[in-house]
């Protein structure tokens, strides 16, 4: 819902609850007690308390927004590890590997895992070696349960 609609939803609920009090009270006999005892307290504060609702709810998609956008700007140039660090840093997050992969998808972190051992290759790393820091570092797999060099080898081609 945009902020827009919001607005007209939250228009007509202040309108429709002032009709149903009017209603109430001309017709009370066609109301029952819970639905006057509703009216009776239902007052603006309340529609407030929904509008704050609804803005904080706003903020946290805003974030979550930028987080993302972020966050996927970054796993396209930077090793996986330092793509979480700098995101925790820049919003106080405390994200991990698979809320990373939750958020950028599976063949953007298997594409950064690719350039990454083949950066470390590069560095006269092997795939062995490349598994082991993997493995100790937490990285998830691509269908394993753990790396090894084969997986890694694979992983590059």
């Amino acid at each position: 819902m945009s902020d827009i609609e919001n607005c007209e939803f939250l228009d007509a609920a202040r309108e429709a609850v002032q009709q149903l009090k009017k209603l109430s009270k001309e017709y009370p006999h066609l109301t029952t007690q819970p639905v006057r005892h509703a009216l009776e307290n239902w007052n603006e504060d309340m529609f407030r308390r929904g509008e704050l609702i609804w803005e904080a709810y706003q903020k946290v998609l805003a974030e979550k927004s930028a987080v993302e956008t972020r966050l996927t700007e970054l796993i396209d140039s930077y090793h996986v590890d330092d793509a979480i660090d700098i995101i925790n840093s820049e919003f106080g997050k405390d994200m991990n590997y698979y809320d990373l992969i939750d958020v950028v998808g599976k063949d953007r972190y298997i594409a950064a895992l690719n350039r990454e051992a083949v950066e470390l290759q590069i560095n006269c790393i092997s795939p062995e070696q490349t598994a082991d820091l993997w493995n100790g570092s937490g990285k998830p797999t691509v269908g394993g349960e753990r790396w090894t060099a084969t997986a890694v080898s694979v992983l590059m081609g």
